[in-house]
């Protein structure tokens, strides 16, 4: 036979139910705008009370029934598979954005070589030419000549300049971002210490030994904050998450454990004692940059630290990347320090064409005559070095001493009876000339990068950079639209719908009134049966 109070506790435990439910449906309606909150529901399930009955009849065991419901716990509404697939997608978003943003920063500082920059220069420097071919002994031409190659060193100089600086900015930005990889990856080892103490507590007593808490009912906001701060990471680097049988969480970034529980890995650039006169350098880290000429990332374990994708994979792309010119830890990736490369290929193998069309050197770039010389080093005019000692890049190449205390020396030719280098009037020496330095091909850098006219060459580094942002700028539209695609499905998932939680809302009212009825006649019952009860005619 039943209690006679059985009923009365199975409503009142459902009472207590519905109140719950309402509790954490205000709350999730409370949290529908917070980021990171993952909507939460109470899980309800039968309640059996006995577990051992095989010595009990079949009327015992009926008279037991109907025990009502109980909640197991406040679980989050989360998808891992989706987690998992998000945080994939984003570092590509991140690696995409920043390299595009950095690359369109150096088509600015190229200022479009092709129509506004070094082309233009060209087409003034060649015109010149011709004009000087009609007068070869115009003084004044002779001069324009010689002032249009001045300036066409003048902006590599500041091509040169512009894209170190870019380089120092984005150096720094680079240690921004470890400073913030490193900070994350901090404060979610401080939640795992937090979750681990709030489940030993909550789990005393429900699990046996050596059970893993996860899966079950934990702290959910910090675990929120916490899977906050790990997606955050994802776009730092590629990483890959493992949850500890203590429910803290191991993370993998491309293989190198950063963190495991309380245990955990910094980022931090090496450095190295073979960089000579370190006080020259503004900060330790150009020091640090300049000991490998690329930044090279550790981890403070010892591992390199390399990522395949992210933030920081990006930074490294743009600051090592020097393609056929790579040295070293660089990469043959397509980043500021390869159109800092070509650029000084093109000071080098412009100036040389020029120094054997006037005469000062072979086809084999040997010097033959310093007086010829009309492009040269800094230190070469000054003697502190000969001219083949140093490769002219553009921060070095100057117009040689010689071109400047003579304008009219590139309208010489050299008289076959005397040998001696004399003004020719007919100008077909500087037409030829004019002709020479757009049309002939060329060898461009020591690596075999390119072999063209010198306008091709310009028309190759110009098509390879707008290539280049258009590639990260597609991909990173790609990367963006699956990384919304999958955050839609996960807020489908675990995002705060109000209307949803409105329905809930009514259900769980209407759960408490017919909850609240049944008490009522509970109590009718009972009244009828402590005072009616043998009481024949009332």
């Amino acid at each position: 036979m039943r209690s006679s109070f059985l009923g009365f506790e199975v409503s009142k435990r459902t009472i207590q139910l519905a109140q719950k439910a309402l509790d954490i449906t205000g709350s999730n309606i409370s949290n529908v705008n917070t980021e990171g909150y993952t909507r939460q529901r109470v899980d309800v399930s039968s309640l059996s009370l006995n577990k051992y009955t095989s010595w009990q009849t079949k009327s015992s065991r009926m008279s037991l029934a109907g025990q009502g419901s109980t909640a197991y716990g406040v679980n989050q509404i989360r998808d891992a598979y989706i987690d998992k697939r998000y945080r994939e997608s984003a570092c590509f978003v991140s690696q995409y954005s920043t390299t595009a943003d950095v690359l369109g920063e150096v088509e600015t500082v190229l200022d479009n070589i092709v129509s506004d920059g070094l082309t233009y220069q060209m087409d003034k420097f060649t015109d010149a030419l011709k004009k000087y071919a009609e007068q070869p002994d115009s003084e004044e031409l002779a001069s324009i000549v010689r002032n249009e190659a001045y300036n066409i060193t003048n902006l590599l100089h500041s091509y040169q300049t512009d894209l170190e600086e870019l380089k120092e900015t984005n150096l720094e930005a680079l240690q921004t971002t470890m400073d913030a990889t490193n900070d994350v990856i901090k404060e979610i080892v401080e939640y795992n210490k937090l979750i681990v103490n709030e489940y030993s507590v909550m789990a005393t007593g429900k699990l046996g030994p050596n059970e893993s808490v996860t899966g079950s009912y934990g702290p959910n906001e910090m675990l929120d904050a916490r899977n906050l701060l790990i997606d955050e990471l994802a776009y730092y680097g590629n990483i890959s998450v493992y949850d500890n049988p203590d429910g803290s969480v191991r993370i993998l970034m491309d293989g190198v454990e950063i963190i495991d529980g309380e245990k955990y890995e910094q980022i931090y650039m090496r450095s190295s004692t073979k960089v000579q006169n370190a006080d020259q350098f503004e900060s330790e880290l150009l020091r640090d940059y300049a000991a490998y000429d690329s930044a090279v990332l550790r981890w403070t374990s010892g591992d390199a630290a390399d990522p395949a994708s992210g933030e920081l994979r990006s930074y490294l792309d743009v600051l090592n990347g020097n393609g056929v010119y790579k040295t070293g830890y660089q990469n043959d990736t397509y980043g500021i320090p390869y159109y800092e490369s070509v650029i000084d290929s093109f000071a080098n193998d412009f100036a040389n064409h020029m120094n054997f069309l006037n005469g000062a050197i072979d086809q084999n770039g040997m010097l033959i005559n310093k007086d010829r010389l009309l492009f040269c080093t800094q230190k070469c005019n000054e003697g502190a070095e000969d001219f083949g000692d140093h490769t002219m890049t553009a921060d070095t190449i100057r117009i040689a001493d010689s071109w400047m205390n003579d304008a009219t020396m590139v309208g010489e030719v050299q008289n076959p009876e005397t040998g001696k280098w004399e003004l020719s009037l007919d100008g077909d020496h500087i037409n030829q000339m004019a002709v020479s330095v757009t049309s002939t091909p060329l060898k461009f850098g020591t690596k075999g990068d390119f072999e063209g006219t010198i306008y091709d060459y310009l028309l190759f580094i110009n098509n390879r950079l707008g290539q280049q942002i258009d590639y990260n700028k597609s991909q990173y539209e790609s990367s963006y639209d699956t990384t919304d695609a999958l955050l839609d499905s996960r807020d489908a998932v675990s995002g705060v719908s109000a209307v949803e939680e409105g329905i809930n809302m009514m259900t769980y009212q209407n759960w408490y009134t017919a909850t609240s009825r049944m008490m009522t006649t509970l109590d009718d019952c009972l009244e009828k049966l402590i005072n009616g009860t043998g009481r024949v005619g009332l």
